[in-house]
This record gives structure tokens, sequence and C-alpha cells, in this order.
């Protein structure tokens, strides 16, 4: 099979180049099967490649550059660096600080090995949210660590940019559509950076207040993100000589705009105590964070005998569609019947519990009810293929 083009170590596929010219207003006006699509703006026409595997796929990747290029006065790698852009989040730590163009080795070191720990924290709490991981890390946030990106750094501070790529994924069944339209869809690697972002807002509003954080305030902050390893991140930073504040901005993907997560978090100079003090407090108590899922009721059982109703939630996880079991009360097994008549899509809160070789599992659910907005299932599966 052809490699797909790469850019900046990503590989770009004709999916995110398609979603990018949808973006920039270009319409599509015409296919070849599934090997090239046909786009047009106001002034250029161009053609996409669509079969990777195509003995001259890499000939006609270029020739749409190129093309693309003179039409928007830039260069291949321009056009290449926009479309990774649009489909990347883009999270940026900067260091503050007796720090001109440089800092010291060893603080750099700490630096870049805290983001790196601040990112697997998240991926960790995207996965389940939980006060302290230990050495139980699961691959998938082990792998989102490995998969971002470091960017260069910029002149008059130190700055690391970590560029996280979100993926163009398709569902393997039919059933399963409606769980990747894009009302509903958050890439795991989007959903990792909510964590990192909700995170650091709420232990910065946790630490940099005027009195010390309470238990059950320090408990409630695991489900936005919160966790003993995030907290160690950031301590680690604000205590290298050179660094005195950190600074972290997000920028979303244009491709899957974002706007109730902070722009930007500031843990500032003095902080750190306080930090590993809620550290130490949730490393102490192994606590489970609530998650919300969406999905839709693919299974009801419930005997005439039973005080609770079990369902079988089909729900995106890490980005694949999976079976979540939950056993609801009468009230909520009723809502739940009624989605799954009606083909609607559902919300529920509450622990998940993920056990090696087993199926998932939720309990202690706190809120279960239909979702408004949301197309039902009968709705996506008569929507064009295009449309979707």
């Amino acid at each position: 099979m052809t490699e797909e083009p790469i850019f900046g170590g990503y590989a770009l596929t004709p999916a995110d180049m398609t979603a990018w010219l949808r973006i920039q207003g270009w319409e599509q006006t015409g296919a070849l099967g599934d090997v090239a699509q046909r786009w047009r703006n106001d002034s250029v026409s161009v053609v996409v490649p669509m079969l990777t595997s195509s003995p001259d796929f890499t000939l006609r990747w270029s020739e749409l550059l190129d093309r693309l290029s003179d039409g928007l006065d830039t260069d291949p790698a321009g056009v290449l660096l926009a479309v990774a852009k649009s489909g990347s989040d883009i999270a940026e730590f900067r260091a503050t600080g007796q720090i001109d163009d440089s800092l010291p080795l060893g603080d750099a070191a700490t630096l870049i090995e805290s983001v790196r720990r601040a990112m697997q924290a998240s991926a960790n709490s995207a996965l389940q949210p939980r006060s302290y991981y230990g050495h139980s890390l699961p691959d998938a946030a082990r792998d989102h660590a490995r998969n971002v990106r470091m960017g260069q750094t910029r002149r008059g501070s130190y700055i690391v940019p970590v560029i996280s790529r979100l993926p163009i994924l398709e569902p393997d069944d039919a059933d399963d559509a409606v769980l990747f339209d894009e009302v509903a869809f958050q890439p795991f690697a989007r959903t990792a950076m909510l964590r990192l972002a909700k995170g650091l807002k709420t232990l910065h509003d946790l630490t940099h207040g005027a009195s010390q954080p309470t238990r059950s305030s320090i408990t409630e902050a695991i489900g936005e993100g919160v966790s003993s390893e995030l907290c160690d991140a950031v301590a680690s930073t604000l205590e290298a000589h050179s660094i005195v504040d950190l600074d972290v901005t997000f920028a979303w993907a244009e491709r899957l705009p974002e706007s109730t997560a902070p722009a930007a978090v500031t843990m500032e100079d003095g902080s750190a105590p306080m930090i590993r003090q809620v550290s130490s407090v949730l490393k102490g108590e192994p606590i489970v964070g609530r998650q919300t899922f969406v999905g839709y009721v693919k299974r009801l059982d419930r005997g005439e005998e039973d005080e609770v109703g079990r369902i079988t939630l089909r729900a995106l996880d890490n980005d694949k569609a999976r079976n979540i079991t939950i056993d609801l009360n009468d009230d909520d097994y009723h809502v739940a019947g009624e989605a799954n008549t009606d083909r609607r899509m559902v919300s529920v809160t509450g622990v998940l519990h993920r056990e090696p070789g087993r199926a998932l599992r939720f309990t202690e659910v706190s809120e279960f009810h239909l979702l408004e907005g949301f197309p039902s299932l009968f709705e996506e599966a008569d929507r064009p293929q295009q449309e979707r």
C-alpha cells in the first residue's frame, strides 16, 4: 500500500485534505468512484486523489499541492501546514522567569518532561478520571503521549508547543454512524486535550485562591481532569530554578471548533507547595471520578421480577464503538426503553469500570436522559453519505 503523504511527522490523508477544502469554502463538484474527487472555489478547480494504493497517487498528490499553492500564493509546504493545523489542537506551554532565548539545560529537560507527563495524565483522565494512576497506565494513554508532537519554540521566551492531530474516522458498522456524526463526535485526542485544559483551570482555581481547598473540592476536581500526576507535572516545572510562571494557551482545530474550554491558564510563582498538597491528597485517596458518555441503547434486558433493568449502551471509547453495560432504576430504564424504540441518543453520567479482559461496565449512575438536538438513528440512516 502506498504510504500516505507525510508533513511534520503526520500522515495526512485525502480525507484531511477534503475536510480542509470544505472549511475554506470549496465545493465538491464531481467524483470518480473512490479514486478521485473534483473540488472548486471561485477561481480554481483541483482534483484530489483519494485512493492511496493507486500507483500514481504520489504524482497526483504532488500535482494537487502545486495547483493549490499557485492558487493560494504559497508553496506546497504552506498548503500542508494549513491542512495539518486545521485538524490539530495545539497547547502552548510558555515558561517565564529568568529566560531570554534560552534557559538552563536541566530546567529545559524538566519542562519538556513535565509537559509529556501532563499530556499522559490528561489522556489517562479522558479514559477514566482517577485521583492517582501509579503504574497502572493504559496503553492508550501512553500512545497518546507518544503521538503528540512538539513544535518549534519562538524567540523572547521558552515555549513548548504541543500539537495533537484529530483523526478523521469512519464507523465499521452502519448502525454506529450516528456516533461519528460531527455533532456528537469527540475524538479521543480532543477529549484528552479538553481534560488538560479543564484540569489545569480547575487546578488553578483550587490552588490560587485566598484559602486552602477543601477535601471535597479536591475530590470533585477529579472529574474535571485533575490527578496527582497532573499536579506533580505542573509543580515540577514551577520548582525549576529559572522558571517563575507557567502559561498554557490553547488553539482548537478549525475542523472541530471548541467554545467551552478555557483559552489560557496561568500557574503562578509560589503555587507549587499548594499544588503538591493537592497531589498528596489525591495520591492518598484512590478515587474514580464520574464521566459522561453519549450513545444509543442497543439492547434492553429486564426480567419480570428484577428491580433494576440492564441495558447495553453503544458509545465511543478511545475512537472505537464499544458496548457498555449499565444497570438502571425503573425511571431511567423507562427512558432507555423510549430511546431504544425511537432510536434516540442518550447521555449517561456515572463511574466507568475498566477491567482487563472484561466488558466495560457503568455504575453509580447519577444522570440518564434523552439528548435533544441530535438526529435519531432513523434520520441518520436517511441522510446522504456526503452530508455526514
